[in-house]
C-alpha cells in the first residue's frame, strides 16, 4: 500500500490538474511526480514543503496510513 502516493494523486485530481501542471506547481518533473504517485519513490522534504504551501496540505494527514481520512487541509 502506498498511502502517500495515493494521497498526492488525490490532491492533484481534487485540483483538476494534469500531472505536468501539478508537477510544475510543486517544482518537480512529471516523471518524478509519476514515480511518487506509483509509490516508486517518496517526495523530498522540499516537495513536501511545496505541497504544504501551495495546496495547504497537512503533512500529518499525508503521512497517516489511513487512506480513508478525508481532511488534508491544515487548520487555520
Amino acid at each position: 500500500m502506498n498511502a502517500i502516493g495515493e494521497k498526492v494523486k488525490a490532491i492533484r485530481i481534487e485540483n483538476n490538474l494534469k500531472q505536468i501542471e501539478f508537477a510544475e506547481t510543486i517544482g518537480i518533473s512529471q516523471w518524478r511526480l509519476s514515480e511518487i504517485e506509483q509509490g516508486k519513490t517518496k517526495p523530498s522534504a522540499e516537495t513536501l514543503n511545496e505541497l504544504r504551501k501551495k495546496f495547504n496540505v497537512d503533512l500529518n494527514w499525508l503521512f497517516d496510513e489511513d487512506l480513508k481520512s478525508e481532511c488534508h487541509k491544515q487548520a487555520g
